[in-house]
């Protein structure tokens, strides 16, 4: 099958379907405006204020995916790539929601934007999203069938590892952005008694701040902060923790935590968006809600104090995600939509 991807080939979600699709054998080809180090990429013209690079873009698209003439085209990320596509008047098109594009984007121009994401589904010939949260949220501004196929674990690479002994270890593996919360996880971490150590991935624009906060808390000897980790070395670098924690103020589906589930830890959570679908509440981690003042600081000086307890809810991981978020399983998922609307257009 020849398959159109439009799509932001720097996200390593991007990146992993790219690499599932050419392993079973298509021809795929994305259109992004950044590169990436996987696949056949085809440059957009960059990004510039008020969106004034869409027409140029659209042209571009349309000219260059009807001169590969793929059998599907697929749009990830409604409000940029589902735009350009939807535009290009490209069929058959496969729409799939993220999460911003559909919780922030519809209301940040009042009934423009929900008017825009309306037209945007409506020339969609099939719209998937990652999580049952996202489904109802889409579900607002549209009545077609929503296909529900996540970001699934690479089981291969995300395999069981034997538990840690001694102090509680965490860490934090997203962006280091306020829209993660990682500022109320240290908060609470400045009022927990006892021994832990945690290590913090990624980077971003609180990264400055955060490490400010970490130094006033006196954590200089019991903190790493290990920036951009290469996907080679993640799970590596992730089953040294006991536990990830993720106190994000708004989540759409939750990859980081089944990463770390499926390697035997556990994963702490706010219960909130599509982290509640993810996570198993005291069964292969916990749910904290984030309307209950202080419940971060009791819920992580519980685990301080009995880190054993927690490394039993990881053990619970492993089969949890095998069972409901294995790639392999999601990239047959998608391979089945594309024949089906490959049926529907042809």
């Amino acid at each position: 099958m020849r398959i159109a991807l439009l799509a932001d080939a720097g996200s390593v979600h991007t990146q992993r379907w790219i690499q599932g699709l050419q392993e079973q054998g298509h021809r795929v080809v994305t259109w992004s405006q950044r590169s990436g180090p996987v696949g056949d990429i085809r440059r957009l013209p960059p990004p510039r204020r008020g969106r004034l690079d869409t027409p140029a873009a659209v042209w571009q698209i349309r000219k260059q995916v009807m001169a590969f003439q793929p059998d599907v085209v697929h749009a990830h990320y409604l409000s940029h790539y589902g735009l350009l596509g939807a535009a290009a008047h490209l069929v058959p098109l496969v729409v799939s929601v993220w999460g911003a594009d559909i919780e922030c984007f519809p209301h940040s121009r009042g009934w423009l934007t929900r008017s825009l994401v309306q037209w945007i589904l409506q020339r969609a010939d099939a719209i998937t999203v990652s999580s049952q949260y996202l489904q109802k949220v889409t579900q607002q501004y549209t009545a077609k069938p929503i296909a529900i196929i996540p970001f699934g674990i690479d089981l291969n690479r995300f395999r069981p590892q034997a538990p840690n002994t001694g102090p509680l270890r965490f860490i934090i593996n997203k962006a280091l952005e306020p829209v993660y919360g990682i500022d109320i996880i240290f908060e609470a971490l400045r009022h927990v008694q006892g021994p832990w150590q945690g290590r913090v991935l990624g980077t971003g624009s609180q990264e400055q701040r955060l490490r400010q906060m970490a130094h006033d808390a006196s954590w200089d000897d019991r903190l790493q902060w290990r920036g951009i980790v290469p996907a080679s070395r993640l799970p590596e670098e992730l089953a040294w923790a006991d536990v990830g924690l993720y106190a994000s103020r708004r989540e759409s589906f939750g990859v980081a935590p089944l990463e770390m589930m499926a390697l035997g830890r556990t994963a702490i959570a706010h219960r909130i968006g599509g982290l509640g679908e993810v996570i198993d509440d005291h069964v292969n981690g916990l749910l904290v809600d984030p309307q209950v003042p202080g419940l971060w600081q009791q819920v992580l000086q519980q685990a301080v104090k009995d880190p054993d307890a927690i490394r039993l809810l990881g053990a619970q991981g492993p089969a949890w995600v095998a069972k409901r978020y294995d790639f392999a399983h999601n990239l047959g998922q998608i391979q089945e939509l594309y024949r089906q609307v490959q049926r529907k257009a042809g």
